[in-house]
Parts: C-alpha cells; structure tokens; sequence
C-alpha cells in the first residue's frame, strides 16, 4: 500500500508538473502578437474623429503604445497614451485586452479609456496576417456616442510599425480616414 501511495503521489506531482506543457490555444491564436510585444512611441498630428479629442491637426501630438503578454500567455494588453507635443499633458489614454473566444476560436477584444474627459468602451475582433494586424472595433462613449473603425498595423521590419485608423462610422455618419502614424521600437 505504501508503494502505491507513493507511486500515486509521483504522477499527481508528474501530472501538475507537465500540465502546463499541454497544447495552449490561447498562446497559439495569439502568438502573432509576439513581435508587437514591448513598447512604441511615435509622432504626429491629432486625429479628432473621437469625441473629446482635439479636433484632426490642432495638435502635435506624442503616441505610446505597450504591447504585454497576460496571465501566462492566455492574453495581450494593449495600453497607450497620446500626449501633447509638452510630453506632459494627457489627449487620451486607453486599455485593451485581446483574448480567444474558446466558441468561435476568434481573437477579440475588450478596451476602455478616456478621450479627453470622455469615457468609453468598446469590443471588437482581430485577425492577423504575418506582419499585418486588422482591428475591426465597436465603441460607445459615456454621453452615447457609436463609433465603428478599423484600425490596420502593418509591422515594417522589427522596428517600424505603421498604423492607420480606417473606416470610421460616427452615429451612422462615415467620416474620413485618419492620417498614417508611424511609430518606432522605444
């Protein structure tokens, strides 16, 4: 009986240790995040298509972004903040979240953030194609404000990423697409 409790107990401790090692779909449909993981800052001009921003051009603007694996691989957060070209003052800060949907084995999302004083949240889906990432999002802000977009990422090398937000319908209203941002590897 002893032999046996011991050789039970080996492969509980075995089966515990070599879990982990199991196929991982999350990591898989998500490993197309790893080179966007780490941080990006870039340039440009405010884009004003979000309410409680700047309107497009009145400001020169400071992007930050940081790509970072969750929870063992299981997820990527998003977060970033655009700033005014002082470094200091905040135009917008946002979060999101990219996580499988174990029922229609889809990337989606779950972001949140302020654009000026006025806060939102949004979901969406993600597909990713070697180095091109496609972000089609949906959003509400606290004053009910709808908003639908595309944001594309076109990873340009290891160090180069430009983003483009595309396809914007405000309240049933198309809008222009903003201007290309180009951010670098911090």
């Amino acid at each position: 009986m002893k032999n046996y409790s011991k050789g039970l107990l080996s492969v509980i401790i075995l089966g515990v240790l070599f879990a982990g090692s199991a196929d991982k779909p999350a990591y898989n449909a998500l490993k197309g995040f790893e080179p966007l993981i780490g941080e990006w800052v870039g340039e440009s001009e405010s884009i004003g298509i979000f309410e409680g921003l700047p309107d497009e051009g009145a400001k020169k603007t400071i992007n930050l972004s940081t790509y970072r694996w969750l929870l063992d691989k299981t997820s990527v957060q998003r977060e970033w903040k655009t700033l005014e070209a002082d470094g200091k003052t905040v135009i917008n800060i946002g979060t999101t979240i990219y996580t499988l949907d174990p029922v229609t084995k889809n990337i989606v999302s779950t972001s949140f953030g302020y654009d000026g004083p006025i806060y939102w949240t949004g979901h969406g889906r993600a597909s990713i194609n070697g180095n091109n990432y496609i972000f089609n999002i949906e959003e509400v802000t606290i004053n009910g404000t709808y908003t639908e977009y595309t944001i594309q990422l076109n990873l340009d090398g290891k160090n180069r990423l430009k983003w483009e937000l595309k396809n914007v319908t405000q309240n049933q209203k198309k809008l222009p697409d903003a201007q290309e941002r180009l951010l670098k590897r911090k």
